[in-house]
C-alpha cells in the first residue's frame, strides 16, 4: 500500500533534498535556482505560520488565565498579567504552562 505524503511536507522534502546534494552554483540553471529559492521561502513561510498559530493559541489561554486572576483577586488586567508573569519567573516555568494550570484548576499555584 502506498501513501500520499501530506502536501505541506512536499516543499520541505524537496528543499531538503536539493540542499543536501552539493551542486556547484553554476551547475544550476536560472530556473532551478529560482525554484530552489521559492521552495526555501515556502518552507520558511510554513514554519512561521505554524509558530504564529501556536502563539495565537497560547495567547488565548494566557488571556483566560489573566481573566480568572482578575476575578479572583479583584485586580486590573495589567496587575493580573504581572502576577502571572512574576509567578512564572519565580517558579522557573513557561508563562503558557502556568496559565494552563490556572485555566485547568481555577487557581494560581503558590509562589515559591
Amino acid at each position: 500500500m502506498t501513501t500520499t505524503p501530506h502536501p505541506t511536507q512536499e516543499p520541505r522534502r524537496a528543499a531538503a533534498t536539493a540542499a543536501a546534494e552539493p551542486v556547484a552554483a553554476n551547475a544550476l540553471t536560472e530556473t532551478e535556482k529560482f525554484i530552489l529559492e521559492m521552495l526555501e521561502r515556502l518552507d520558511a513561510a510554513d514554519a512561521k505560520a505554524e509558530h504564529l498559530q501556536l502563539a495565537l493559541h497560547h495567547s488565548r489561554d494566557i488571556g483566560a488565565a489573566v481573566g480568572i486572576l482578575m476575578s479572583q483577586h479583584k485586580m486590573q488586567q495589567a496587575e493580573a498579567f504581572e502576577l502571572l508573569r512574576e509567578t512564572s519567573q519565580d517558579q522557573n516555568r513557561k508563562l503558557y504552562e502556568l496559565a494552563m494550570d490556572v485555566v485547568n484548576t481555577g487557581e494560581l499555584p503558590s509562589r515559591h
